[in-house]
């Protein structure tokens, strides 16, 4: 992905990038509407690598989340808008790219645990309940617990529906 780099950039400062209009974030503006979903070229163009990158921005925001003042609530706000768009990507790419996310339940910084679970409790899947366990296990941050906890709870209810619609004691309704 060409833009990685303008997005880390942008992130830095709060924002989005706006990129080439042949790139991916052509249509991303500066102060995204916080509703607004990503354009689905962005997903599309998102491989491993840029999956990975997309946590180590996470990382990044949360020490520039930590450099902020207090009482810059505009600098935060923007952060925190950022991360809940890659939150959001991280949960569409987590069906493509699962090992990378995973991967994400290991970093250093607690907020980028905490986002990472957030992400897997908007996908459940299946293949994050051990993962989710061993971090559980390893988790020293109250908070990440906690959201490492309710993904793993949204995973086992998909486990749960799974095994029983498997087992023909629930049919998928058809619409």
């Amino acid at each position: 992905m060409q833009t990685l780099s303008a997005f880390e950039d942008d992130a830095r400062q709060g924002g989005f990038a706006s990129a080439s209009p042949s790139g991916p974030a052509s249509s991303l503006s500066s102060e995204p509407r916080e509703d607004a979903a990503l354009p689905p070229s962005v997903e599309v163009r998102c491989g491993p690598a840029e999956t990975a990158a997309i946590i180590r921005l996470l990382d990044n925001l949360d020490a520039a989340r930590a450099a902020a003042e207090s009482w810059d609530g505009v600098t935060r706000d923007r952060h925190q808008r950022v991360r809940q768009k890659y939150s959001r990507l991280l949960a569409d790419l987590f069906q493509r790219h699962p090992d990378e996310i995973l991967a994400g339940l290991t970093s250093p910084q607690a907020h980028t645990r905490i986002w990472i679970a957030l992400t897997i409790a908007q996908a459940p899947n299946m293949r994050a309940l051990c993962a989710l366990k061993q971090a559980i296990a390893a988790e020293s941050d109250e908070r990440a617990r906690l959201a490492l906890a309710r993904a793993l709870l949204a995973c086992k209810g998909t486990a749960t529906l799974q095994s029983t619609e498997a087992a023909g004691f629930v049919r998928p309704m058809a619409y």
